[in-house]
């Protein structure tokens, strides 16, 4: 009561032009509530007081309590229950200021703990709202330890302070609004950079984990995908604070706090973790003591395919747009992981054809639509004579007669069919042939068109059909010398013997 009297010796005016001058040199949200709070602890009294600040949906985002002359930052959660149930949801709801000369005496008073008689007892306190440009910017509240301690004339000193500062919050908080999303812009860009740089599987996930570790400054972060046999949630990786033990760790499908999130699609902020329904002992990563939380999915073509968690912020509780950095992060990790597991799929197709390509019984050339020779596996080096460094210096044509008929004018019917089949010969370093059948087919290589040549040596079916070639011969000749001396011996007999009509149509017959 006594520092209301001290203020009414003095100008009103000259007190709002303080209170707007400490308000508005600063633009950082957190500093012109801090400011805001102690100039109306200064010039109206009271032992405590708290300020909520709305956004434009009435939700609230930022807030600050000080008692005595010691601030507490992050208690938006603390005091969203006021805003949604107590003495400031009611001046939120009817836009009015309100004087509670004795709070044990006002319904519209949220009780707490230490509002016992045997504690600090009841109180008296103001609530006004923050009014700037007819928008509700937030809720000034002030505690006095004594009921009745305020009056009128403390109500309209209180509200004449909100009403010059609250054009100050509200630019203060779209200033913070502006460097919020600028924050999340910064934060993801910076991660879709770092964590793109990689397609190794293990690089990516370490780079996800640093940069959630970074963005959100929490303790420890860890990364889980989905088992597709078992559908349960696997840990691959981790980082901070005990994290050793958590890669292998299994969620059964659907449980706890990190089931949800799969379950539903949507990440959540968990700001106390012990007193939340749905957090189970499968939530529980090794050695790590959770109090805060914060779960996003990870999303690939639309499909939760992981979970990504930021746990314990350093600073003690998430900050709002926690969620939307991590949902973010989440989004970008879904991408790449999904890019990084096709590349490893194509390595090990790759790997696959390169063993297939070296282990083939048959010789393969790989050249450009030119002829000339890119890739020739271990077969086509052992039968040509030539050395891999050789080949690569060499076109197709150099190594066998090409059937252009077969292929088209410079390969046009490779370009279009894809497939033909011909008989050459392959020219040996010492310039001798070994027959080839030869398969020729467009393919794909290094991402590049380019031309397949399959040469299979043909020496020992050459080799089976020359013998059969001979064998029919010598069995032709070898059956046409004995019947020939057989014709002549009857021609001979016909000519010696005499005349007899049996004997003549027995030689006829034989001829």
């Amino acid at each position: 009561m006594g520092k209301m009297s001290e203020g009414r010796t003095r100008p009103l005016l000259e007190l709002l032009v303080k209170v707007s001058r400490e308000v508005a040199t600063a633009l950082d949200l957190r500093t012109v509530l801090q400011r805001l709070l102690f100039a109306a602890i200064q010039y109206v009294g009271g032992e405590r007081g708290s300020i909520v600040v709305m956004d434009d949906s009435g939700k609230p985002v930022d807030a600050t309590i000080v008692y005595g002359r010691q601030f507490h930052d992050h208690t938006t959660q603390q005091l969203r229950e006021t805003v949604e149930r107590g003495l400031a949801g009611w001046v939120v709801q009817n836009r009015k200021a309100v004087l509670v000369p004795d709070t044990s005496k006002d319904d519209r008073w949220l009780r707490r703990a230490d509002d016992s008689a045997d504690k600090s007892g009841a109180k008296s306190a103001i609530c006004v709202p923050l009014m700037a440009r007819d928008r509700m910017v937030g809720v000034l509240t002030l505690v006095h330890p004594t009921p009745n301690a305020f009056n009128e004339e403390h109500l309209e000193l209180m509200q004449a302070i909100a009403d010059q500062a609250s054009v100050a919050v509200l630019n203060a908080r779209l200033y913070t609004e502006t460097q919020r999303t600028a924050r999340i812009m910064s934060a993801l860009a910076d991660g879709a950079a770092a964590i793109n740089t990689s397609l190794a599987m293990q690089d990516v996930l370490r780079r996800i984990l640093n940069q959630t570790m970074q963005a959100l400054q929490v303790e420890t972060v860890a990364l889980a995908l989905i088992d597709n046999v078992s559908s349960h949630l696997v840990f691959q990786a981790a980082a901070g604070n005990n994290s050793a033990n958590i890669p292998g760790i299994r969620i059964p499908d659907g449980k706890g706090l990190a089931g949800a999130v799969v379950r539903e699609g949507q990440g959540m902020v968990v700001h106390t973790v012990r007193q939340d329904p749905r957090y189970n002992e499968v939530d529980r990563l090794g050695g790590v003591e959770m109090r805060a939380l914060a779960i996003a999915p990870i999303q690939s073509q639309g499909k939760v395919i992981g979970v990504l968690e930021a746990i314990n912020p350093i600073s003690g509780t998430f900050d709002p747009d926690a969620m939307v950095v991590m949902t973010g992060l989440g989004s970008l990790a879904g991408t790449t992981i999904q890019n990084a597991e096709l590349f490893e799929q194509l390595q090990k197709a790759h790997q696959h054809y390169r063993e297939l390509f070296e282990d083939s019984v048959d010789s393969i050339l790989i050249t450009d639509f030119e002829g000339k020779v890119l890739e020739a596996n271990r077969q086509a080096v052992s039968l040509s004579g030539y050395t891999v460094d050789q080949l690569h210096t060499m076109n197709i044509e150099q190594l066998h007669e090409i059937s252009w008929n077969k292929v088209g004018l410079n390969f046009e019917t490779l370009r279009y069919n894809g497939l033909s089949t011909y008989e050459s010969g392959l020219i040996h370093e010492d310039g001798s042939t070994t027959p080839v059948d030869v398969y020729v087919r467009r393919v794909e290589f290094d991402d590049t068109e380019s031309i397949q040549w399959i040469m299979k040596d043909i020496t020992a079916r050459k080799e089976l059909d020359a013998l059969r070639d001979d064998m029919t011969s010598m069995i032709f000749h070898d059956l046409r010398s004995p019947l020939g001396n057989i014709v002549s011996s009857l021609e001979m007999m016909s000519t010696l013997l005499p005349k007899d009509e049996t004997l003549t149509s027995m030689l006829t017959i034989a001829q």
